[in-house]
């Protein structure tokens, strides 16, 4: 009944209304005629129940109509679902036929492949070995041309060497005789050159040591110069502490002009290397030594105050 309801409620509506109209109705004509009023009201009661008894009787009609259509729909809805279930089940076999089919042609696609593939190797294999017995028989011939090609040229070779051994032999004897006396003349030919060699180095070298010698006093005396030179020009310093012996490098050009001076070991104060220096630029140019060869572009000189 709630379901019926909830279903149709304007014609529930409809009714419940019907029915409240006729029972105000009735209590209005009650109040209104009271001297009738203990004949009027079994009457009035019994209409009022009569209404809703057609009413509901059309209710449960409707209703029964109703349940009978919504069965009817329902089982349309069911039939109509068991043949899509039908349908579809229908499909998936024949996916499943069509798939079973495929997988049926691959593999007999796949068998044909493999019986191809076998056929072609024993074929190639075949090929092969044809190929390989053919190699193997060309490959002996081959080999036997070649020994006997080697045979022929090792007895030609051995004749050869027979031959070059007998000349060699002659040729060694003559050429060991005619070595001989050359080994001899040779001999006698190096005493004497040695000889006259040995000489003349003694000699040379008697000559360089006299001339290194004069070089090395004429270099000693022009260094000596210099030096003396430098010490004359050099003043001593106001401040000049400790004046060790200083390493000076003095650049010199044609002439004894002075071009550039520096200093190696020098650990003196700085006046006193500066003291060192003007000495040393004072003296430009520079002694020049009485053997030009003793000119020296480089000087390097020890500078003692003392």
């Amino acid at each position: 009944m709630i379901e019926l309801i909830r279903r149709y409620p304007k014609a529930f509506g409809f009714s419940l209304l019907l029915h409240v109209t006729v029972l105000v109705l009735g209590l209005i004509e009650l109040s209104s005629s009271p001297e009738h009023s203990q004949s009027a009201s079994p009457s009035l009661v019994d209409q009022t129940i009569k209404a809703e008894v057609i009413d509901q009787k059309r209710l449960d009609e409707r209703a029964e109509r109703i349940r009978q259509q919504q069965e009817l729909e329902a089982r349309q809805k069911r039939e109509a679902q068991k043949k899509a279930e039908a349908a579809r089940q229908r499909e998936q076999e024949q996916k499943r036929r069509a798939e079973a089919e495929r997988d049926k042609a691959a593999a007999e696609k796949k068998r044909q492949q493999a019986e191809a593939a076998a056929k072609r190797k024993q074929a190639e294999a075949e090929k092969k070995r044809l190929e390989q017995a053919v190699k193997k028989r060309k490959a002996e011939q081959e080999k036997q041309r070649r020994e006997e090609e080697a045979r022929q040229r090792a007895e030609a070779e051995q004749k050869r060497r027979e031959e070059e051994a007998r000349q060699k032999a002659e040729a060694e004897r003559i050429a060991r005789e005619e070595a001989e006396r050359q080994a001899v003349e040779a001999a006698r030919a190096k005493a004497e050159a040695e000889q006259r060699q040995r000489e003349l180095e003694l000699e040379a070298q008697i000559a360089a040591e006299e001339r290194q010698r004069a070089l090395n006093l004429a270099r000693n005396k022009y260094y000596a110069m210099i030096r003396d030179k430098i010490s004359r020009n050099w003043r001593l310093p106001k401040n000049p502490g400790n004046t060790p012996a200083c390493e000076i490098n003095v650049i010199q050009g044609p002439g004894g002009v002075i071009l550039d001076v520096t200093f190696g070991q020098c650990p003196g104060t700085r006046e006193y290397r500066l003291s060192v220096e003007a000495a040393v630029l004072k003296s430009d140019p520079l002694p020049q030594p009485e053997d030009l060869e003793l000119f020296d572009r480089n000087i390097n000189l020890i500078f003692r105050p003392e």
